[in-house]
């Protein structure tokens, strides 16, 4: 279980960063956009605290979930382009990682 939980948490977290690279690059810098590589990277250190058994992980990840939603959030609303289905998605996989992160 720890196993699918860091898998799927690498996954969100490298897409998030890759989804904020792609928006710092291709268009002007947006604060958003770094918020968003911010919050990708904290994941990403929750999965390595996670591996060496700090239990400093669940506060990470959870720094790191609420980053990357907000960030999108606040790009879509910026764009006016609220994609609602998609923050959900969004919004429901932090929370299940952050059960997980709790639990384990």
């Amino acid at each position: 279980m720890q196993v699918f939980l860091c898998v799927v948490s690498v996954l969100f977290g490298v897409l998030s960063a890759i989804a904020a690279v792609s928006q710092i690059w291709c268009k002007k810098t947006s604060f958003p956009a770094w918020v968003m590589l911010a919050g990708a990277l904290l994941l990403l250190a929750a999965v390595l605290c996670n591996g060496v058994g700090r239990r400093i992980d669940f506060v990470v990840a959870l720094l790191g979930c609420t980053a990357i939603c907000a960030a999108a959030l606040a790009n879509g609303i910026k764009s006016k382009q609220l994609h609602i289905s998609h923050h959900v998605i969004r919004i429901a996989l932090s929370i299940l990682l952050l059960v997980g992160f709790a639990v384990l």
